[in-house]
C-alpha cells in the first residue's frame, strides 16, 4: 500500500509544480513587419538582464498567441524587427493587445526602438491598468504644483503632502505588494525628491523607504529608487567610514568592505552592504572612479562568496555585462561551429551579418548582400549568424540557402550574443582583419535615412 502510494505521488508530482504556476494568455495584432515576435522576461532590473521565453508566429491575419507560465508579476518585453513593447503580466490573466505601425522608421543602425502598445478590454483590477491610472494622476499632480516649488515653498510642500495622504488613504488596502511598492517609490522617486527646504531629509528618506532588511528585487521602481539613493555614495559617507574603506578597496577584501559599510547608518546591515557594493560596482564601471581589475575582484568575490543568491545572479550578471564588447576591442574566440572558430577568419575584414529567415526586413536586404559580396568578397569576408531553431518552414530555408557565404545556426544562450549586443535583426557588425571591433552596429547594405551604406566603408578601407 505504502509502495502504491508513493508511485501515485511521484505520477502526480509534476502537476502539482504545474499547478504552482498559473497560465496568462497574451493575444495581440501586430502591425510591425515582422513574421515572428519574442519575448523576454526581465530577470533583474539592476543590469536589466532579459531572457527569452517564448515566440510567436505573426499570421496573415496579423494575429500572434503566447501562452506563459508564471508564479508572479514579471516584466515582459516583446521584441520584433528593431522595434519592443512591454508591459507586466500577472497570473491567470488574459491579456489583448495591439502593437501599433511605428511612426518612425528605424534603420539597421539602430539596435530598437520602443513603441507603446495598445491595451484592449484591460481589467480594472490589472497590474498594468493601476500603473497607467496612478501616473496619469501624479504626472497632473506634478504639473499643478510645480509652478509653486520656487514661488511659494510653503505651499508647495502643503500640496506634496496632500498628495501623499491621497496616495496612502487609496492605495493602502491593496493586496498586491507589488503594486503598493510601486506606488510608494514612484512618489520617493518624484515628489519627495525635489530639494527644497522643508523637504524630507535624507534620514527621512531612508526610515520610510529603505530602513527594511528586505530588498525587492523584482520591483523596477525600488531598484531605482536604491540606485538614486546610493548614487555616488563613495563621497557621502563619513570621514572615518571613508578612509576604513579606501583601505579595503586597496587591499580588494570583499569582506573588509562590507564590514566598513555596515558601520554606516545608512546600511547597516550585511544584506544591504553587499547590495550597495553592486551598486557600487556598476556606477564605478561606467564612470571611472575604481580600476576595472577592482571591480571584476569584488563582483568575482561576491559571485562566490555571497549567501544570497540574488546577489551571486546579480555580481555574476554585471560580469558578463562588463564583458560586453567596445569599439577596439579584439573579439574572443568564439566557436561558430564544431569545425569552426572565429580566429579563423583572422586576416580578412569580417562583415558579421546577424540574420532572421522570417524577419521581412532581413529577406529584403539578401539581394543588396549578394551583389556587395560578389563585389568586395575577396577583400572582406561575409559571415551570417541566425537563431537555431528545430526546423524552419520551406520560405525560411529558402531564404537560408540564398546566402551564399559561411553561415551559422547559433543557440540563443550562445556567448556571442550577449557579448556583441544583437538584439535586432537585421544586424552588422564590422572587423578588422586582426578581428579588433571596428563599428557596431555597422551600416547595412541598404540606405539608411542619410543614404549611406556599407559599400562606401568598404571602398574607402580597400584603397592602398
Amino acid at each position: 500500500m505504502n509502495v502504491q502510494r508513493i508511485f501515485f505521488l511521484f505520477l502526480l508530482f509534476p502537476f502539482l509544480l504545474i499547478s504552482i504556476q498559473s497560465q496568462t494568455l497574451l493575444r495581440g495584432i501586430s502591425n510591425w513587419k515582422t513574421a515572428e515576435i519574442r519575448a523576454y522576461s526581465v530577470t533583474d532590473f539592476v543590469t536589466e538582464t532579459e531572457v527569452e521565453i517564448g515566440r510567436a508566429k505573426v499570421g496573415a491575419d496579423s494575429i500572434f498567441e503566447f501562452k506563459f507560465l508564471t508564479n508572479g508579476i514579471e516584466k515582459v518585453i516583446l521584441r520584433g524587427a528593431n522595434y519592443y513593447s512591454w508591459l507586466y503580466i500577472q497570473p491567470k490573466t488574459t491579456y489583448f493587445i495591439e502593437l501599433p505601425e511605428p511612426t518612425e522608421y528605424v534603420s539597421s543602425m539602430e539596435r530598437d526602438k520602443e513603441v507603446e502598445m495598445l491595451f484592449y478590454r484591460l481589467d480594472s483590477t490589472d497590474v498594468n491598468y493601476k500603473i497607467l491610472g496612478f501616473e496619469a494622476w501624479m504626472d497632473e499632480t506634478i504639473a499643478d504644483i510645480y509652478q509653486l516649488k520656487d514661488v511659494h515653498p510653503e505651499q508647495f510642500i502643503a500640496k506634496v503632502r496632500s498628495f501623499k495622504q491621497e496616495t496612502a488613504f487609496v492605495y493602502n488596502h491593496l493586496e498586491s505588494p507589488f503594486f503598493f511598492n510601486y506606488v510608494k517609490y514612484s512618489v520617493g522617486l518624484s515628489v519627495d525628491n525635489f530639494n527644497i527646504i522643508g523637504g524630507p531629509s535624507k534620514q527621512d528618506k531612508f526610515d520610510f523607504y529603505l530602513t527594511e532588511d528586505s530588498i525587492q528585487y523584482k520591483n523596477p521602481k525600488y531598484i531605482e529608487y536604491a540606485e538614486l539613493f546610493y548614487e555616488k555614495y563613495l563621497y557621502q559617507l563619513d570621514k572615518n567610514i571613508k578612509t576604513k574603506l579606501e583601505s579595503a578597496l586597496r587591499k580588494g577584501s570583499l569582506e573588509e568592505l562590507t564590514s566598513v559599510l555596515m558601520e554606516d547608518a545608512y546600511i547597516q546591515t550585511r544584506s544591504r552592504a553587499e547590495f550597495v557594493t553592486l551598486l557600487l560596482c556598476k556606477e564605478a564601471y561606467y564612470q571611472g572612479y575604481l580600476d576595472r581589475p577592482l571591480i571584476y575582484d569584488l563582483l568575482s568575490a561576491l559571485k562566490k562568496e555571497s549567501s544570497i543568491n540574488e546577489h551571486q545572479r546579480i555580481a555574476n550578471e554585471l560580469l558578463s555585462l562588463f564583458k560586453q564588447m567596445q569599439i577596439g576591442m579584439q573579439a574572443p574566440d568564439y566557436v561558430l561551429s564544431n569545425s569552426k572558430h572565429f580566429y579563423q577568419y583572422k586576416g580578412k575584414w569580417v562583415y558579421l551579418h546577424v540574420f532572421d529567415p522570417s524577419n521581412e526586413r532581413c529577406i529584403t536586404e539578401i539581394s543588396a548582400l549578394k551583389k556587395l559580396e560578389l563585389t568586395y568578397g575577396k577583400s572582406f569576408q561575409f559571415v551570417t549568424i541566425y537563431p537555431s531553431k528545430v526546423s524552419y518552414t520551406k520560405s525560411e530555408q529558402r531564404n537560408l540557402d540564398a546566402l551564399t557565404w559561411d553561415t551559422f545556426p547559433i543557440d540563443q544562450n550562445h556567448e556571442i550574443w550577449k557579448s556583441l549586443q544583437l538584439s535586432s535583426y537585421p544586424m552588422y557588425v564590422l572587423f578588422d582583419s586582426n578581428l579588433v571591433l571596428h563599428s557596431s552596429p555597422a551600416l547595412s547594405p541598404t540606405p539608411n535615412g542619410k543614404y549611406e551604406t556599407i559599400e562606401k566603408v568598404f571602398r574607402t578601407l580597400e584603397r592602398p
